[in-house]
């Protein structure tokens, strides 16, 4: 049994991230919990935020107090916690108490001072000078090493005859080499000078007071961390740890932290004895060849090269090897022993080995990194960010992660920093993004608890009270939490393995053939074997981009699921899910597809099942045995048992088609009103708002330009005699809906085509209201993106 197996479980589902960034009382720190389950969250991750006030401060008992009265309430309301292990991020530093305990703790790095030199021919060795490298006027950087190697004309380094210059006291280096043009080095070991962002307003990057990263290759510096943030919480919360907290949640430690010195490399004192032993030289070898370690393009933030080789690699290596073991493997002991999961993400999005270090292994997806793809970029091949480069590895980088550690979840952090344009349309890309390759708990990017003067900006949006369209958000956590926990129950089947690097897996040609046919899959570290158990047919992007025809073939003669669609749908995901359970449709694209599906088998009582609506349709068959798949722009269908749910007949196309018209509109809910702030929503301030609003963009209302809020719409609907199964098309809408038909709703559309399904209504008048919210993006930025119900209106049957 894996170690996931042993720690609780904890729902799987949507969590709200939830950002403690202003002063705090207990009646506020409720009345937020309280919205968010009622929105049908399964659990919450509890964060300090930059903008926290020093009033409450980071780990002092009032935090801890408010952190108590926060879980209690959890516990009550059924909400599952995730604590997070830092203020603000990234990780390991518990806001700069790790290093005011001990400045020896701070993180440390390897930096270069250079000094080019040249040697005449003929020169006689005694008459060699000395020099004496120094950084800066840094009292406690220690010389590591002084290295010279020969250089060309154009400064470049030739040959590998690298030389190891003896130190002298007082940090003297003889400068005596043989004729020629040489580069010297000297290696310093010194503090990184990296910060994290912390708990309060005057603690953010470039701040004087932003607290000093510790150093996470430090045993005794995690130590530290684990007793200030950990054992802190662990003493405040009791029972509760491995009850609601079911986890515990790290967030990118940065080796070197942020703003670090320039040019810095990861280290930690005694790092080069650990490389010399898993190479088998001498220390002094080591020592001889770390200029190497500039020769490249640099680390990343996870403080290692991907794409480096020879010793670079080596040293890397040894610095995530050490990185694991002392950081994640200490912090996995700690949550093992109190019962709870440690979850999160690495630095890095592709970082398969660090990924598996957590029991519930994670990643993120912030700062518009991965957006659709326009139907125009598709049509002129453009790129992909859901398909081509790092940041497109981080789902199935998760859930491959949490394969191999034996099912665990799959967490993302997820729709951060993606700014108050953020439309639900887009979130639910996203979300199903993640969801459709295998990961089932995504922290949903964040819940402020204040937007007060700056804060609105930090990280933005904020996804409850204070965003326009949260009257609207719960229909999609509902529609997550089911997708999430039918992937839950059954697990889906990847036939596929991917071989990848450890600390880098491949995206672009060879991922985007095998989702672009319908293939799932997983990766898997080429140099653990045990990993690739399970997979039916290992592919490897050394072979180049794979014969997805063959490999089908090659599948279907190992007994494994293949999916085919025809006509081919490159933007269809499928998913077969497990135990013969059915499957998942995702559609990423922006046109309606309609294709006849060949599956390995299909249930005589099989349903189509929309899981936004909950609704069941009837299955249509050809005499091929195939299966038609109606599916619109960016929506997910599960084909799966009935299992003696009600399921409603296909839907005809709709044949008769009647304009809706006498809406009228009042304004029921504002930002401005929320947030607190005196109204601006006109450029004209004598602009007067009407009492009643008509169909179309109210943009164009002088005193509603800036207006972000919701609309109530309302208007009688005449159902003819014989009118049967009848739909309601909104048009256009600016930027959310909900329908309700005599006083009780029967549908939300929060993206196009805003269409909702009204059933069959008896004949006669109908009181129909539509409940439109546009984008915070107006009234926060400025924009002018279109509001309202916009239409026409039509009632189809």
């Amino acid at each position: 049994m894996s170690d996931a197996a042993r720690l609780p479980a904890g729902p799987v589902g949507p969590y709200a991230f939830v950002f403690w960034n202003d002063d705090l009382d207990d009646a506020g720190v409720l009345a937020q919990l309280r919205e968010i389950a009622g929105a049908g969250f399964v659990g919450v991750t509890l964060s300090a935020r930059v903008g926290l006030s020093r009033r409450v401060g980071y780990l002092t008992p009032e935090f801890l107090r408010l952190v108590r009265v926060a879980v209690d309430e959890c516990a009550r309301l059924g909400l599952a916690v995730m604590l997070y292990d830092e203020a603000s991020y990234p990780s390991g530093s518990a806001n700069g108490a790790v290093v005011a305990r001990d400045p020896a703790f701070a993180a440390r790095c390897l930096v270069p001072v250079t000094r080019d030199i040249e040697v005449p021919a003929g020169a006689d060795p005694a008459e060699a000078g000395y020099w004496r490298p120094a950084l800066g006027r840094d009292l406690d950087a220690r010389l590591l090493a002084v290295v010279a190697r020969r250089t060309d004309e154009d400064g470049e380094v030739v040959g590998d005859d690298a030389v190891l210059l003896p130190v002298r006291a007082p940090g003297l280096v003889r400068l005596d080499l043989p004729a020629g043009t040489w580069g010297v080095v000297a290696v310093f070991d010194a503090a990184s000078g990296g910060t994290i962002r912390g708990a309060h307003a005057e603690q953010d990057d470039g701040s004087a007071l932003a607290p000093p990263a510790a150093d996470l290759l430090n045993p005794d510096a995690v130590a530290a961390f684990l007793e200030l943030t950990h054992d802190a919480y662990a003493a405040a919360l009791g029972e509760h740890l491995g009850t609601t907290v079911v986890a515990m949640f790290t967030d990118e430690p940065f080796l070197l932290g942020r703003g670090h010195r320039p040019l810095a490399r990861p280290y930690t004192p005694g790092l080069e004895a650990e490389v010399a032993s898993a190479l088998g030289v001498e220390v002094a070898e080591v020592a001889r060849r770390l200029p190497e370690l500039w020769d490249g393009e640099g680390t990343r933030p996870g403080g290692t090269d991907p794409d480096a080789t020879g010793f670079v690699r080596d040293w890397d290596d040894a610095v995530r090897a050490r990185l694991h073991r002392v950081y994640y493997d200490a912090q996995a002991a700690w949550c093992a022993a109190h019962g709870i999961a440690l979850t999160g993400h690495p630095a890095e999005p592709d970082d398969l080995a660090t990924a598996a270090r957590l029991h519930w292994p994670g990643q993120d997806t912030v700062w518009r990194w991965v957006v659709p793809r326009s139907a125009a970029s598709r049509d002129e091949g453009g790129s992909s960010t859901g398909l081509d480069g790092p940041e497109s590895t981080a789902p199935k980088v998760a859930a491959s992660a949490a394969r191999a550690r034996g099912g665990a979840s799959a967490v993302t952090e997820v729709l951060g920093a993606y700014g108050w344009r953020l439309s639900l349309d887009e979130a639910r890309w996203l979300l199903d993004w993640y969801l459709s390759r295998g990961v089932t708990t995504p922290v949903l990017h964040a819940f402020f608890s204040s937007v007060r003067g700056g804060r609105a900006f930090e990280s933005e949006p904020d996804l409850g009270r204070w965003n326009s369209w949260w009257p609207h958000l719960p229909p999609l956590v509902g529609y997550v939490r089911r997708v999430a926990q039918l992937l839950d129950a059954a697990p889906p089947v990847w036939s596929v393995g991917v071989l990848s690097r450890a600390d880098s897996v491949p995206s672009g040609p060879v991922v985007r053939a095998l989702l672009e046919s319908q293939v799932d899959f997983g990766y898997v570290d080429r140099d653990d074997a045990r990993a690739a158990a399970g997979y039916a047919v290992l592919v490897d992007p050394d072979d180049g981009v794979p014969d997805v025809a063959a490999l089908k073939v090659r599948l279907r003669a190992a007994g494994a699921p293949v999916v085919e669609a025809g006509p081919a749908v490159p933007d269809l995901r499928a998913v077969v899910l497990g135990g013969h359970a059915g499957y998942l449709f995702f559609h990423e694209g922006e046109a309606s597809v309609r294709t006849w599906l060949r599956l390995p088998s299909v249930p005589d009582d099989a349903c189509w099942w929309a899981p936004f609506t909950d609704a069941r349709h009837a299955v249509e068959r050809d005499d091929q045995g195939r299966v038609l798949l109606e599916l619109g722009r960016r929506r997910t269908l599960a084909l799966v048992p009935a299992a003696g749910q009600p399921v409603a007949p296909a839907v005809a196309t709709p044949g008769h088609r009647v304009e809706v018209t006498g809406w009228r509109g009042t304004v029921e809910r504002t930002v401005e009103r929320t947030v607190g702030e005196p109204s601006t929503t006109a450029e004209d301030a004598s602009a007067v708002v009407p009492a009643e609003l008509s169909p179309g963009d109210w943009t164009e209302v002088p005193g509603l330009r800036r207006f972000s809020g919701s609309v109530r719409y309302t208007a009688e609907v005449d159902v003819p005699d014989g009118a049967g199964h009848a739909r309601l098309d909104l048009g256009v809408v600016g930027e959310a809906a909900t329908v309700r038909v005599d006083g009780a709703v029967v549908g939300h559309a929060l993206a196009a085509p805003y269409v909702v399904d009204l059933g069959a209504l008896a004949p006669g008048p109908h009181a129909v209201e539509v409940l439109v919210s546009n984008s915070a993006a107006n009234w926060y930025e400025g924009d002018r993106r279109p509001s309202g119900l916009i239409g026409p209106v039509t009632l189809t049957w």
